[in-house]
């Protein structure tokens, strides 16, 4: 079975422009700073991509181009600018930023309510907390959530998180050990990978190599939620190879699944952000 992303962007989407029409019947009008260090052609396609969401929203955004020509301490006197801007309500740095500049420096500048991707220390420390409630949390996990629980519940559940990045891998364990999940956390070097996952009903692939996950290691059993992105002979592809989906219960393709949530989850994001800065 694949596991349509469709029903649950419907909703956020609904849900995102409800509250930005909220925000501006008392005149604010909800905006997202979009920080981008690269010249890289597909971090600026996908820039372009969230621009065109973000107005079909009515969300403003606003792209900054951070070019060759400015240093690190441009690139943090530019966060700091941010932060104390009252009419900026989420600010986002686009990885990956060119060499010479420090990402984490940065990240430990950001105001965490201003963190729409969730990556700052305090947002992440909450989360491991239990403490969801007070966090933005990033968007991929949460998107890999939210299409889980379309299967079954995962309270009690067995899972598997391949993958042990900050921005999925990481929060995406500590989110589903608060929903009382029993998470295994494997990775691209993890010994007998399908031995490892054998147990578990879900197994979340957040690592970027395509076809770690295929015939060889999975089950009948297997609830595939794939969060992997890369590209394989100029084309988009996950972590699971999509040959061996006769073989699991279920599974999200790629593109068109774990993707297509987090980018309305970003805007849900926003307005978070908002809420925890005072707006009502």
């Amino acid at each position: 079975m694949k596991i349509e992303a469709k029903d649950i962007v419907d909703a956020i989407k609904a849900e995102v422009t409800a509250g930005v029409e909220a925000h501006k019947a008392r005149g604010v009008e909800p905006t997202i700073r979009v920080i981008v260090a690269t010249d890289d052609a597909a971090v600026l396609s996908y820039v372009r991509s969230k621009v065109k969401q973000a107005g079909n929203l009515g969300i403003a955004m606003e792209v900054v181009e951070f070019g060759p020509d400015k240093d690190q301490a441009a690139f943090e006197a530019l966060i700091r600018a941010s932060n104390d801007d009252a009419s900026i309500h989420g600010v986002m740095v686009e990885l990956p930023v060119r060499d010479g500049l420090d990402h984490d420096r940065v990240l430990s500048i950001l105001d965490p309510k201003k963190d729409v991707d969730g990556l700052t220390t305090l947002n992440q420390g909450l989360i491991q907390q239990g403490r969801e409630a007070e966090a933005i949390c990033p968007a991929t996990p949460q998107a890999c959530i939210r299409l889980a629980e379309t299967v079954g519940g995962l309270s009690g559940e067995r899972v598997a998180v391949v993958g042990r990045g900050p921005t999925v891998g990481k929060p995406l364990a500590a989110m589903l050990i608060n929903r009382s999940a029993t998470v295994t956390v494997a990775h691209s070097r993890t010994t007998d990978l399908a031995a490892t996952i054998a147990p578990c009903r879900f197994v979340f692939a957040a690592t970027g190599r395509p076809g770690l996950l295929h015939a060889g290691n999975v089950a009948d059993g297997h609830v595939i939620l794939d969060a992997g992105i890369a590209y394989k002979d100029d084309k988009l592809v996950g972590d699971f190879d999509a040959e061996a989906a006769e073989g699991v219960a279920a599974y999200t393709p790629v593109p068109g699944g774990v993707g297509r949530v987090t980018s309305a989850i970003i805007f849900a994001n926003l307005l978070k952000c908002m809420r925890l800065q005072g707006h009502p």
